[in-house]
């Protein structure tokens, strides 16, 4: 014979209403974070923004949080224009306010470029500058790697 444990509904297969008390997550106190997982596929690094009326946007893409190092390869850039955009991109490797080396340029403001650029930590980032381009476009920017992050398991 099945039991249900007491105030389950059977036709949601739910608990009941907490009725309206809100429940903390569990915190989990910074020092468990002790392992590394190495080679795990990059998240987190997508930008997307629409092309003001100055024809010039620029996005940050970077990694974010305690123990996270981003191993790019690749960067694709595109716009809503397409091919036919004449905008130019430019990808600079750098901190934020004054990002120093330019590591590549697509003329047409859509395009794929491979990255050889040193292991990127919190702080770092891939600011990325269309000039010229359509007002109104989405300008998006999609970065492929790896990265190292620490877990608690």
């Amino acid at each position: 014979m099945v039991r249900w444990p007491a105030g389950l509904h059977l036709g949601s297969m739910s608990l009941p209403a907490a009725g309206g008390r809100a429940r903390a997550a569990p915190r989990i106190p910074v020092e468990r974070y002790a392992r590394r997982l190495s080679g795990v596929t990059l998240t987190g690094g997508q930008a997307q923004g629409t092309i003001p009326g100055t024809k010039t946007l620029t996005l940050q893409i970077g990694p974010q949080g305690l123990g996270c190092i981003w191993y790019p390869v690749q960067i694709t850039l595109s716009t809503t224009t397409g091919v036919f955009d004449t905008s130019v991109a430019q990808v600079y490797l750098g901190p934020l306010i004054t990002p120093a080396t330019l590591v590549g340029q697509v003329y047409s403001g859509n395009g794929i470029l491979a990255l050889a650029i040193p292991p990127m930590s919190p702080g770092q980032f891939l600011v990325i500058t269309w000039t010229g381009a359509t007002p109104g476009d989405t300008a998006a920017a999609n970065v492929i790697g790896t990265m190292d992050a620490l877990t608690t398991g």
